[in-house]
């Protein structure tokens, strides 16, 4: 059965959308500024980076720029972009190597749990960091899978995410 995708969409879903990356960035600058201030300022400025970059580079050729996505980045984008003019997206392609800096968003925190907990066990250190995996792999699947991805227009149109994780073809593939 196909989903309908959304023009814009609605703003309960954005905000439960937006619940999941904020938690994990908070989470993770927590862990690392037990390990100093410094670590925790440096991991904050990655995560500035992490979205400057996706809003520049994938947010300025999604359908949804200008218009209210599942995060709400289409809007926001449009505030310090201009559209790319071309294919967008549909011209993109992405692989395993391109989501590196990704991954390190949630890795790089837990690796310094894993050095706090060395130095003194801590039951709330641990938590957070069951907390963070959690986030970043059970919850980043199930806002992605269930809500933001399952209603985007974009991933009807060419999604190069929906390409590496689902394996997709589309016609200009074949």
């Amino acid at each position: 059965m196909k989903t309908s995708s959304f023009e814009n969409f609605p703003w309960w879903m954005v905000l439960t959308c937006n619940t999941v990356g904020p938690a994990i960035y908070a989470i993770g600058i927590f862990l690392l500024a037990r390990l100093g201030i410094v670590w925790g300022l440096l991991y904050a400025a990655y995560c500035v980076w992490m979205e400057w970059h996706l809003l520049s580079g994938s947010c300025r050729s999604c359908y949804y720029f200008g218009k209210r996505c599942g995060f709400g980045k289409g809007r926001l984008c449009s505030l310090f972009f201009t559209k790319t003019a071309g294919k967008g997206l549909s011209a993109k392609r992405i692989s395993w190597r391109n989501l590196i800096p990704d991954l390190m968003v949630p890795l790089i925190p837990l690796c310094g749990g894993i050095i706090i907990l060395i130095r003194s066990f801590s039951w709330p250190v641990m938590i957070l960091m069951v907390a963070l995996a959690g986030l970043s792999s059970a919850g980043t699947g199930l806002i992605r899978g269930q809500l933001a991805c399952r209603y985007c227009k974009q991933r009807e149109l060419v999604c190069p995410a929906e390409k590496l994780f689902n394996k997709t073809k589309h016609a200009e593939d074949l």
